[in-house]
């Protein structure tokens, strides 16, 4: 097996420990690659659902490790390693009684259908597909009524208290009977000291932020585009172990799925032994060794939750599942060629590959370089098989940002501009205070949870700009945002149900998972539906035409290049809207 910079396109040198930390990513890839998953749909719909967990999982990391090195996308690395490790939190506490814990991701997924159904405004036939992308098989509909009164799954933060507080009791020695001793290592593995702490960097990186962006900033590397080799392997640590728990858990939950033909337990056995050592290799880089052992509040075990209240529309008939329509791939076609013009206008904004000069906002080349390298993401990844996830996640970020942006800049006067660039940034700066206590209150030493938000050395921070002022202001909520940034649309507020909708994916919901699962004649997995592909397509075209041109004023000095760039690069947004829209069927006004 070659790794190695011979092997990645950035360019960069990496250490002999950032070489062995890819190399130990690798091979643990290769190795998850070996098993086979099953496709079976004549099955209840937990059980369907379950079956293809780790299939999904499987596939985001290795789409987070194909990315290492690219010399673009680095966030979205993080952004996946968050949702990875997410669902092996899930995936772990279905598995310690999967007899009654199972259901509850058809709890999950009323849930998630009842809530989108709350955002979406758009016409019959357009909701029935986003609630139920795939042929209505093992009764995934609910038509049958029979799971309306499912639980759902504990949130993310209960289930962090549980694994910070409670240990896993198992038996010493696994058999096929009883994996239990599978279940306590993949909660040893799980359980590191950072893991609270690392779960907000990595929520950081999967939001966009200016935090985020930061994972970026590097010595010798692009900011916007490059990857920190402590956030690497951060990332890299969160993706390994939580892929890990969702094998683990997903197997338990479903014993007749594992294939017959391979032993589960030499291949758990295989994949315990490389997870370790993707860990040991991280951990050797970011540092986050706990200088004592604690394990946190005492908590109680999380229990499931009940469901909040189903919305009649959410609720589909058998008979209301639509196929996808038949001109689709005229659809696509027309697509690709409007974004191919709009990525190429973006090619001709002013570029910039070195740190700015004196007096140059940061933040500023950060959101630029960050919105180029997400933009890059998606135009080098939608087209290719199984990796069209990825442009979910870019899109997601690039959303977010822009909104951000749009807010930080919808006010008149530089004293307005001002106050609100304070309050933009205190936020930032109370996210990084906060995640840094975290982990020093996690047995992480301060000087060790500092240093993930180290600058480089030629970056140089004015004296007291990271003050926070008392009483500060928090930043409205991205849902208001997201209204703002929307307002002139022909549906105002079409984008809060565009990032419901791309939150599916990115938070690994059992609908998310829906339309990562498209069928036309016959399954075809880790493929986007074409609602969801129409969707990322449209955000990131209209997300990226927001920050570049906005930040290629200000770092251009508002030049005559830059101000010719703006028009092109918001008409070509409008052009991919216009043909996406009659895809994913949001934004149109009604006839």
């Amino acid at each position: 097996m070659s790794t190695g910079d011979d092997t990645r396109p950035d360019g960069r040198a990496s250490t002999p420990e950032t070489l062995r930390l890819r190399a130990a990513t690798r091979a643990l890839r290769l190795h998850l690659d070996e098993l086979p998953i099953d496709y079976s749909d004549a099955v209840p719909p937990d059980r369907f659902l379950a079956g293809m967990a780790f299939m999904f999982a499987r596939n985001r990391y290795a789409c987070a490790e194909s990315m290492i090195g690219a010399g673009f996308g680095g966030t979205v690395i993080g952004a996946i390693a968050r949702s990875i490790l997410t669902e092996g939190l899930r995936w772990l506490w279905i598995a310690k009684d999967p007899a009654s814990r199972r259901r509850c991701i058809l709890g999950d997924l009323l849930e998630e259908r009842s809530r989108v159904a709350a955002v979406l405004d758009t016409d019959a036939s357009t909701m029935t597909r986003w609630l139920m992308p795939v042929p209505p098989v093992a009764d995934l509909t609910g038509a049958s009524r029979s799971w309306l009164d499912a639980d759902c799954l504990p949130g993310e933060d209960a289930l962090l208290d549980e694994f910070l507080t409670i240990q896993y009791e198992g038996a010493s020695s696994a058999t096929d009977d009883d994996p239990s001793p599978f279940l306590k290592q993949a909660q040893e593995l799980l359980d590191f000291a950072g893991l609270r702490g690392a779960a907000m960097v990595l929520a950081h990186a999967g939001h966009g932020n200016y935090l985020g962006q930061r994972s970026t900033l590097t010595q010798d590397g692009t900011p916007g585009f490059d990857l920190r080799a402590d956030h690497e392997a951060l990332f890299m640590h969160a993706a390994a172990v939580g892929v890990y728990c969702v094998l683990v858990g997903s197997s338990v939950a479903t014993p007749d799925a594992w294939p017959h033909d391979v032993d589960r337990s030499d291949f758990l056995t295989a994949a315990a032994a490389l997870t370790a050592e993707v860990a040991a290799a991280a951990t050797s880089i970011h540092g986050l060794e706990a200088k004592t052992r604690t394990g946190g509040r005492a908590t109680k075990p999380p229990r499931n939750r009940s469901p909040s209240l189903v919305r009649g529309s959410s609720l589909v008939e058998n008979d209301d599942v639509r196929t996808e329509y038949v001109d689709i791939e005229d659809r696509f076609a027309l697509l690709t060629l409007t974004f191919e013009a709009y990525v190429r206008r973006v090619k001709a904004s002013p570029e910039i590959t070195t740190l700015p000069a004196d007096g140059t906002p940061l933040h500023a080349f950060l959101t630029y370089g960050a919105a180029l390298s997400n933009l890059e993401t998606v135009f080098s990844t939608y087209v290719q098989p199984g990796a069209g996830v990825l442009s979910v996640f870019a899109a997601r970020a690039l959303l977010e940002e822009a909104a951000r942006l749009h807010w930080r800049y919808s006010v008149q006067g530089d004293e307005a501009l001002m106050a609100r660039a304070k309050q933009y940034f205190d936020e930032h700066r109370y996210r990084q205070r906060k995640t840094i206590r975290t982990l020093a209150g996690h047995g992480i030493k301060s000087a060790d949870a500092a240093r993930l938000f180290n600058l480089p050395s030629h970056v140089v921070t004015p004296p007291g700009v990271n003050d926070i002022a008392k009483n500060r202001l928090p930043v409205p909520s991205l849902a208001s945002m997201l209204r703002s940034f929307s307002a002139d649309a022909e549906k105002p507020g079409w984008l809060e149900a565009a990032y419901a909708l791309l939150s599916q994916v990115t938070h690994a919901t059992p609908l998310g998972h829906l339309h990562c699962l498209r069928y036309r004649d016959e399954w075809e997995p880790n493929e986007l539906s074409s609602e969801m592909f129409a969707l990322a397509l449209d955000v990131t075209a209209l997300g990226s035409a927001h920050l570049v041109s906005t930040m290629g004023l200000m770092l251009n000095d508002v030049s005559p290049a830059a101000q010719a760039n703006v028009v092109p690069l918001r008409a070509g947004a409008v052009a991919v809207h216009l043909a996406a829209r009659r895809i994913h069927g949001l934004d149109i006004a009604d006839r």
